[in-house]
């Protein structure tokens, strides 16, 4: 896809075509999305899919087995999603990844973003059914929007059903999540490894056609995949919040607290994978991102003209309204805040906007040594010890790319302590605190050490 005219005139266009891959970035570090105009990129890479989970709902809380049939069947007709028993066929984890021998770099020395103080009170808009409403925040002759009011202030609205997105290039060997289960123990609710990649347990993927031919772990340039739980959502006529439908299925995400643990690296855009884009004028070329959406708007119809992301479809730039977390993405905006060997992280919705947004030219990481993976933004330096921000404070730091070797990439969302932990971790490098989680992905982790987790600083 190329960019033409300023950089929101393309966001609208990319916006309006069946796959989106873009993240909805700030061009300068720290700013948020304001009145003032379209400073934001547009609604991001949730590719072609449709609708949504009720925020007040009990529902996406996710079943063990994914819903599904083991043998991969779906009763409600849509796509087959990779279901079935856990890869090692002992029902306790994934086990220790296999790599061959160019797949490791040199050892690194990890690092962690920690984000306190996350959700807050408010509303954003839902998408109704038109024939059914509420259409109190917003209605056109094609679309109808209810304001969803938000109550609470525990790790609000991202402790809703969440669905991920992965965009190339990008090469994916495990993938594991990880929900409460009791007081003393989080137990694995979806599974992924590239060894046995049709026998995921409590896992779909969507997008790039995965669907139809199975996830193989490997996801070209500009190219979008969703991950999701393999619950079916039901779309259709009076659903809630609102979404059509499609042949391909929808599904829940993963709602509550939640562990996200990905093996993952991130080589150049003609290294891995068939591209999504017809030449490198696209706005998103050799820009990996990992992003997580509420359910709602990835399901809202490939980011259609009428969904949750901002409380006036018209000011869609805005992004204030269920909004979206942008964990790790490469930037290569129309090559204006192009930094291939950085990522930026940053959240936004209606509460409000948390993070930074791309290095500019303040990161090379061509300057440092291989074993940096968190940089002092202001210094071009590895980072002392892991960053703290809050809504009132950026990190200052950002996270290396993995080029050449896979790291672990970890999001933990805990709605107890209202926290969001954000870790990358060599493989040969794992910290004593996480050893009960890595590199084994047990079927279970105990509390203690979901604290431990929260409490790493890295590196230190």
């Amino acid at each position: 896809m190329r960019r033409t005219g300023s950089i929101h005139a393309s966001v609208a266009l990319a916006w309006m075509v069946a796959c989106t891959p873009g993240g909805a970035e700030q061009p300068t570090d720290g700013a948020g999305p304001t009145g003032a105009g379209p400073t934001s990129d547009g609604p991001t890479g949730a590719g072609p899919s449709t609708g949504g989970e009720p925020p007040t709902s009990t529902s996406g809380s996710v079943d063990p087995t994914g819903g599904a049939d083991p043998t991969g069947s779906d009763s409600s007709g849509g796509p087959k999603p990779d279901a079935g028993n856990d890869p090692t066929g002992g029902g306790d984890g994934l086990g220790p990844a296999e790599f061959d021998t160019d797949e490791l770099d040199a050892p690194s020395h990890g690092g962690t973003i920690t984000f306190q103080q996350i959700g807050a009170p408010g509303w954003y808009p839902s998408r109704r059914d038109p024939a059914v409403g509420p259409c109190d925040a917003y209605q056109s002759d094609t679309c109808c929007l209810a304001q969803q009011q938000v109550d609470g202030d525990g790790l609000t609205p991202w402790d809703e059903d969440l669905i991920l997105t992965l965009r190339g290039p990008l090469q994916l060997k495990q993938f594991a999540v990880y929900q409460p289960e009791g007081a003393d123990q989080w137990a694995l609710a979806s599974s992924w490894d590239e060894r046995r990649p049709g026998d995921g347990q409590g896992v779909a993927f969507k997008g790039n056609e995965t669907e139809m031919t199975g996830f193989d772990g490997i996801v070209g340039t500009e190219c979008l995949v969703n991950v999701s739980t393999a619950t079916p959502f039901a779309c259709g006529a009076g659903s809630e919040p609102f979404c059509p439908g499609s042949q391909d299925g929808d599904w829940d995400g993963w709602a509550g607290s939640k562990l996200f643990v990905l093996l993952a690296r991130m080589p150049d855009a003609d290294a891995v994978g068939e591209p999504c884009s017809d030449d490198m004028a696209g706005n998103w070329y050799n820009a990996p991102w990992i992003g997580l959406s509420l359910g709602e708007l990835v399901r809202a119809g490939s980011f259609s003209n009428c969904q949750c992301y901002a409380k006036n479809p018209d000011e869609w730039y805005l992004g204030d309204g269920c909004g979206q977390f942008n964990v790790w993405e490469v930037v290569n905006d129309n090559n204006q805040y192009q930094n291939f060997g950085v990522f930026s992280t940053n959240f936004f919705g209606y509460a409000g906007y948390v993070g930074e947004g791309p290095c500019g030219d303040g990161c090379d990481a061509s300057q440092l040594g291989p074993e940096v993976d968190l940089i002092d933004k202001g210094e071009n330096v590895e980072a002392a010890a892991g960053a703290v921000a809050t809504p009132n404070q950026g990190p200052g730091v950002a996270f290396r790319r993995p080029i050449d070797g896979y790291r672990y990439f970890i999001v933990l969302m805990d709605t107890a302590s209202r926290t969001v932990q954000l870790a990358i971790v060599h493989p040969e490098q794992v910290p004593p605190a996480l050893a009960p989680l890595l590199p084994g992905l047990p079927g279970a982790v105990s509390q203690a050490t979901i604290g431990e987790a929260l409490g790493l600083r890295l590196p230190n």
